[in-house]
């Protein structure tokens, strides 16, 4: 071992010549230089162990092992050296050149004599030395120490304990060494058991493996047949010692000072897999060592080894380790046991609930130990990752990978097959093995899709069929390729269906161009489905992803997942259809957890986007973020199953988060009971299936196209209608009188735009106008007298069926003058009072906080002082703190005149927060005229 002493002082002029500090080693001069940092230097060892090392490394090659250079007795004069070393038995210096009379290993110290010349560097045990001052107002290093002879290692004889003194001008510090045993040597692991495939990360904590002060040592063992310990055989950069400088250092540990250290065994079983990292760079080195374990010493001088750099081990768990097995790694006599085993995996949405909404992104959590494949990185289950399990959601029946078989490479001259796997029935990924293989400048590959076009006809959707419409997908993920096999660009890849056989009937799917990344999810033309259905329906189909650029497999680490899916979304002859699959690729929390997270959302058609591209290019069907999409309620029976590969008692299963995805009931409600002429009137439609992105504010514009059905309404040129607007019994709408264009609900703007991404209240404003046109659209009219009804259409309510949510107030009369000469009816508005009580189970009012799971009562007493009946609907609606609704529940009753009744609605909260309670009261469901103000509580629930 190495020792450094490093002096720093105030005074660190690199170009005025100052002296030296004054150290001393057990009252012996030490001799310190000064780096070009202003700070001061000094190397020393003990005399014998520096010769014994020295003497090891002779039998290898110089400058490797733990060679200490040359040496000079302490007689050498200054004018050879540059110093005065006479208070040492002798230094080290980095090798003979322009010397003589140097030694080396054991024997006696000579006097050098020559002058220095530039070094060759023997020395291996200071690899990274301070540079000196060479300042040329200032002797080299201040001392004059010749530049050819750095770094020096200082040689006194040592025993027991070591003093180093330095006397300064403001007192004298002082270090003292315990030069004997190292105590606390140990291994450890960093756990007790581990999943197949994993990393182990082992530790030897033990000081007399720090040779060299300045940089971080490695310290190879082969734990083969032919025990061996080597210093530096792999060094920090990654070049690997040449065979003849090797030098197997167990039989001269005893000599080196070590006892039961320095030697490393293991027994790898049919559990442990010793492979290479970034330092050792091969399996095996001359010699028959082929059984190495690298560690590196995590920084200069700590005396702390891993396994491990940039968190990749140089131990780890064989991919098809029985459960339970163990081998065992033995240091300094103690030996730890490595047990291979498996653990249950638990997956979940949410916080356990078993349904969630549109427009919600929920959070993911899998717990799964057997995927903590490196305690000491973030692991992340990436679909190219061949042995990560994915936790996958499947709807409909998408044709995937899951019977192809026959994979082949080809290049210009040749071709060859490769095997081929799917060894996750959940994730439906092909493995491809090409580990054995080699092919330089390969372009395409082709495979047996196992399947015949049939099954092509049965999934895709052809629009030129009736009562049909819809989009048909290819879903793709080639990133393995990507990583391992060199296809670093895939814009000019197309992929082809072939019927009876590869080369016959081409049907062009993908076309170059199209794809930009290496994974991704891209659009079949309908000319392309038209040809795939002219196929005779017995023909088995082919697949060919022709690159159209160079790969090279030279014999890969790892096999090459590869996804190809097919999808299809929209109407087969009047039928749903969404076939899909979506696979998860979430990350762990933190480095060991176990844990790992991501987002998942939907979005629910309607029939302004139902046969949409667009809707569908926003579905995310990988990566930590998910978003899929339904096109009616997923309940019951139906619910979703999202689903990951675990092992269970040492077996493969399969586990299921299940959730019910319910479509909700909207609602559209006017902000007042009464509008003026150029007074606001704003329409609020409440739908999360409208939310289609969860992050993104969405809009739904006016149509204004008078060719269109949906002309002066919320919808598309298609003629589909998500709201329109009516004033005194028929379409706000515009018209063209004696050649004179007046608009309708187009021309003022109006827009249904969400209040907030994900919230699914969306709302539009429009000023009651002066003048309407007629039904007829001959005249304009005042709208005074009339009402104002704004009509939803909901395309999926609760229940999944497709309704009209009407919304009605009236139009006060108002002096106007008019075009016709109709009467104005004057219209009388209901008088309703209400009181409300909040209350728990037993009736008692609230007076403090509620909890999770306690009833809470909301209570209202309504009274009808008008003299005609009035039919009501008492609704409460409870929001959480980001205004999402959580609770919606409405009576509704006949209040006769002049009479009082209690309306009351319970609701049970399931998680602590900050709530709002919204209670409203209004002239039915159909209508939804509000009779009162809204009345709003904040709620706190504890847990």
């Amino acid at each position: 071992m190495i020792t450094e002493v490093v002096v720093r002082e105030d005074n660190t002029q690199l170009d005025q010549a100052i002296g030296q500090p004054n150290v001393s080693i057990n009252g012996k001069h030490l001799l310190m230089a000064q780096g070009s940092d202003g700070n001061w230097y000094a190397f020393f060892a003990n005399t014998d162990s520096a010769k014994q090392a020295d003497q090891a490394a002779l039998s290898g090659s110089s400058g490797q092992s733990i060679d200490f250079g040359v040496f000079c007795s302490s007689s050498t004069t200054s004018s050879v050296l540059g110093v005065d070393v006479s208070q040492t038995d002798g230094v080290a210096i980095p090798d003979s050149a322009g010397l003589s009379g140097t030694t080396q290993g054991t024997a006696g110290f000579n006097s050098c004599s020559g002058t220095p010349t530039t070094p060759s560097s023997q020395n291996n045990v200071i690899r990274n030395p301070p540079s000196l001052n060479s300042n040329p107002k200032v002797p080299s290093g201040q001392i004059g120490i010749n530049q050819n002879v750095w770094p020096m290692i200082q040689l006194f004889t040592l025993s027991n304990n070591v003093h180093i003194e330095y006397d300064r001008s403001t007192g004298t510090q002082s270090v003292d060494l315990d030069y004997s045993d190292i105590p606390n040597i140990s291994i450890s692991l960093d756990r007790t058991q581990y999943p197949s495939g994993s990393d182990v990360f082992a530790t030897i904590d033990d000081a007399e493996l720090g040779i060299d002060p300045t940089s971080q040592d490695s310290w190879t063992f082969n734990v083969g047949s032919t025990p061996a310990t080597f210093y530096q055989a792999f060094a920090e950069s990654g070049k690997s010692a040449s065979g003849s400088g090797l030098v197997n250092l167990i039989p001269y540990l005893s000599s080196l000072g070590f006892k039961d250290n320095g030697k490393l065994s293991m027994d790898t079983s049919d559990v442990v897999n010793l492979k290479t990292n970034s330092v050792q760079t091969s399996t095996s080195l001359s010699g028959g060592y082929n059984k190495l374990v690298t560690f590196v010493e995590t920084g200069p001088h700590t005396g702390i080894f891993e396994s491990s750099i940039a968190g990749v081990s140089t131990i780890g768990i064989l991919s098809n380790a029985p459960r339970s097995h163990a081998g065992s790694i033995t240091y300094n006599l103690q030996s730890t046991s490595i047990v291979s085993g498996t653990t249950a995996a638990s997956l979940n949405v949410g916080s356990g609930q078993s349904q969630f909404g549109p427009g919600q992104k929920e959070t993911i959590t899998l717990v799964d130990n057997d995927q903590n494949i490196n305690s000491n990185l973030i692991d992340q289950l990436d679909v190219f990752r061949s042995s990560a399990k994915i936790p996958t959601l499947k709807i409909g029946n998408p044709i995937t990978l899951s019977s192809s078989s026959g994979v082949t490479f080809y290049n210009s001259t040749k071709s060859i097959s490769v095997p081929s796997t799917v060894f996750d029935a959940n994730s439906l990924r092909l493995i491809i093995d090409t580990r054995s293989q080699s092919m330089p400048n390969f372009q395409k590959i082709t495979l047996n899709l196992g399947i015949s076009a049939q099954s092509l006809k049965d999934l895709f959707i052809d629009t030129s069929q009736p009562n049909s419409n819809g989009t048909n997908w290819v879903n793709y993920d080639l990133r393995s390729f990507q990583q391992q096999l060199g296809i670093t660009s895939f814009s000019s890849t197309s992929m082809t269906l072939y019927f009876g056989s590869v080369g016959s009937s081409p049907v062009t799917i993908v076309t170059p161009g199209e794809i930009v990344s290496g994974n991704g999810l891209l659009q079949i033309s309908n000319s392309a489905i038209s040809s795939i259905n002219s196929m005779s329906s017995s023909l088995p189909v082919f697949l060919e992803i022709n690159f159209n650029t160079s790969g090279k497999i030279s014999n890969p680490r790892d096999t090459q997942p590869i996804v190809f899916d097919l999808f299809s979304f929209g109407i087969h002859n009047n039928q749903q259809v969404n076939n899909a699959i979506y696979r998860a690729e979430l990350q762990e929390t933190s480095p060991n957890s176990g844990i790992f997270s991501g987002t998942i959302e939907y979005a629910v058609i309607n029939q302004l986007n139902q046969f949409d591209p667009a809707l569908i290019k926003g579905l995310k069907t990988f990566g930590s973020n998910i978003k899929f999409l339904i096109n009616t309620e997923l309940t019951d029976a139906n619910a979703i199953h999202f689903s990951i590969l675990g092992a269970q008692s040492g077996t493969s299963t399969t586990v299921t988060s299940q959730h019910n995805l319910p479509t909700s009931t909207g609602t559209v409600t006017l902000d007042s009971s009464n509008y003026r002429i150029g007074s606001d009137v704003t329409i609020t439609v409440t739908d999360p299936d409208l939310v289609t992105d969860s992050n993104t504010i969405i809009s739904y514009p006016s149509v204004n196209d008078p060719g269109s059905q949906a002309d002066d309404t919320v919808g598309d040129n298609n003629g589909n209608i998500l709201l329109e607007v009516w004033i005194k019994g028929f379409r706000f709408q515009h018209c063209t009188i004696n050649g004179v264009s007046y608009g309708g609900l187009a021309a003022t703007g109006f827009t249904l735009t969400e209040t907030g991404p994900g919230t699914g209240i969306f709302k539009g404003v429009f000023k009651m106008p002066s003048w309407i046109c007629s039904e007829d659209k001959t005249a304009l009219i005042s709208p005074v007298g009339g009402n104002v009804q704004a009509w939803y259409h909901d395309f999926r309510d609760a229940y999944g069926r497709s309704v009209i949510v009407g919304s009605t107030v009236a139009v006060p009369a108002k002096t106007q003058p008019t075009i016709t000469n109709q009467p104005v009816p004057k219209i009388t508005m209901p008088m309703i009072s209400t009181s409300t009580q909040i209350s728990d189970q037993s009736g008692r009012p609230l007076l403090q906080s509620p909890h999770v799971g306690q009833t809470i009562n909301f209570k209202s007493m309504l009274s009808n002082i008008y003299q005609n009946s009035q039919e009501i609907s008492y609704i409460v609606q409870i929001k959480d703190s980001s205004g999402k609704v959580v609770f919606l529940k409405w009576s509704q009753n006949n209040l006769v005149n002049l009479s009082t009744t209690n309306e009351e609605i319970s609701w049970v909260p399931t998680l602590p927060g900050i709530y709002s309670a919204e209670i409203y009261v209004w002239n039915g469901m159909n209508s939804l005229v509000p009779l009162v103000d809204q009345n709003q509580y904040k709620l706190q629930v504890l847990p």
